[in-house]
């Protein structure tokens, strides 16, 4: 395997991890979402990592108990709007890949547009909003930025204070958190749910193993890493 080939593979199995933090927290989600050109031509202009929605009034319960979503996804949205996340996963430190931040590209507009939340009278000034501050809001609706990764970028931070930073060690945290105080969820039956993604699964096996939140973040770092073979 070349080292292109391993950085792609430990790529893909960062976003399907955090592809399941977002579904865990009450998202319905599409991956690697396309970004076509205007006119015709080859290639397409962009990807984003993930975009993913989540209703005002999504919650789940066990057992009479409702389960707590993560605050720093939930207070993104009041119980009034809908939140639409563009998201976007790297293995290292968070960033912004270039096309989402040059506004001369009109990724925005196009993403935007596909979504289908604005009149496209509209379109514009939330664009412009999102290159901006990489959020933008109305009385029923939110659109926001969130970069995924292993380390925060002080420097994106300090030009976009409506940014959302969320790292591995914090997805270990919540998911440490999540099952500790619902290990019902793990199981059915006995055994760990094999309708869940592979990471799903490798966690649940593991979880009871587990002994606190650190080793639930070493988990996610290794996944990711090394994929099932190397979490034993």
């Amino acid at each position: 395997m070349t080292d292109v080939d391993g950085r792609r593979n430990r790529g893909e199995r960062a976003e399907h991890v955090a592809s399941w933090y977002f579904r865990l927290n009450g998202f319905l989600s599409i991956p690697g979402f396309i970004v076509h050109p205007d006119v015709v031509r080859r290639n397409p202009l962009t990807e984003a990592d993930l975009i993913a929605v989540r209703f005002p009034h999504s919650r789940e319960i066990i057992g009479e108990k409702p389960m707590k979503d993560d605050d720093c996804l939930v207070k993104l949205a009041t119980y009034r709007q809908i939140l639409f996340l563009l998201v976007e996963v790297k293995l290292d430190v968070c960033n912004i890949n270039g096309p989402w931040s040059d506004s001369r590209q009109g990724n925005m507009q196009r993403v935007v547009r596909r979504l289908g939340f604005a009149e496209e009278a509209q379109i514009e000034q939330i664009a412009i909003a999102m290159y901006r501050d990489l959020r933008w809001q109305d009385e029923q609706i939110v659109l926001q930025y969130v970069c995924v990764g292993r380390r925060m970028n002080d420097e994106l931070d300090r030009r976009y204070a409506d940014l959302v930073q969320v790292t591995w060690h914090h997805i270990g945290d919540f998911l440490f958190d999540r099952f500790q105080h619902f290990p019902e969820k793990l199981s059915f039956g006995g055994l760990i749910h094999q309708q869940w993604p592979n990471f799903g699964r490798e966690y649940g096996e593991r979880f009871g193993r587990m002994d606190g939140p650190q080793q639930s973040q070493e988990f996610v770092l290794r996944y990711i890493e090394h994929g099932p073979t190397g979490v034993g």
